[in-house]
């Protein structure tokens, strides 16, 4: 067997792991959703331990993938250039979609009534106590780490050269969006919607740095404007 069918065999084992671990990922949000109209728990989710664990074997196994697929590091996103430059277009980028999203939302919600869009995943991970944001912080690397590695680096890096990019980017926004089933429709197109956007910064910087800073800083700020509107919220 020779060198180059060696590689071609991990790196269809590399994109069969990626397939089903997509596939357990939407199995699972949708199981969340189901239980979540059910079930509202005490305690903050985005805290739990063993929901913690579980985000930080998921990382692994991303990172297991990226190893067996022998895709560069290059078309992985993973080498950085200047990285105070791409933490500032990261983080500016992140600021101006959130105040995007919030207007899309109100205005939606307003156009089309309260039915289009479900409050219950955000009011389910909200600090309540001080300690709680700081913990909060910790806590959302690994689930937006996760996620950049799967939509970005595996799903990008991996299948651009059998896949056409706009058939890639637009396949991976749809299954973006429905993993967001849980916040309502309007939360499956505005996620679908950001991970066209994301899918284009990590295609032009070539990055993966740029795309995470922006997703962490998005689900940041959309954490500390809820917890200013929580009245708003649970009166939903």
């Amino acid at each position: 067997m020779d060198v180059p069918t060696f590689d071609w065999l991990w790196l269809n084992l590399a994109r069969t792991g990626i397939l089903l671990l997509t596939a357990f990922l939407g199995w699972v949000t949708y199981r969340s959703h189901l239980l979540l109209k059910e079930f509202q728990p005490d305690f903050n989710l985005l805290l739990s331990l063993p929901e913690v664990i579980i985000r930080l074997f998921l990382v692994g196994v991303c990172l297991l993938l990226a190893w067996l697929s022998g895709v560069s590091a290059a078309d992985l996103g993973w080498l950085v250039e200047n990285p105070l430059q791409t933490l500032a277009v990261g983080a500016g980028a992140g600021v101006v979609t959130v105040l995007a999203i919030n207007l899309v939302t109100h205005w939606s919600i307003h156009r089309f009534g309260r039915q289009i869009y479900s409050p219950l995943v955000i009011q389910n991970i909200l600090p309540h106590r001080r300690v709680e944001w700081v913990l909060t912080a910790l806590a959302l690397l690994p689930p937006v780490l996760m996620e950049e590695l799967l939509f970005r680096s595996l799903w990008l890096g991996c299948f651009s050269q059998v896949i056409a990019w706009p058939v890639l980017i637009i396949g991976t926004s749809v299954v973006f969006g429905l993993m967001h089933q849980p916040q309502g429709r309007l939360g499956m197109i505005l996620a679908g919607s950001i991970n066209l956007l994301f899918s284009f910064l990590f295609i032009w910087s070539g990055q993966l740095l740029l795309t995470l800073i922006a997703h962490y800083t998005i689900d940041y700020l959309q954490l500390v404007i809820a917890f200013y509107q929580r009245d708003w919220l649970e009166n939903y």
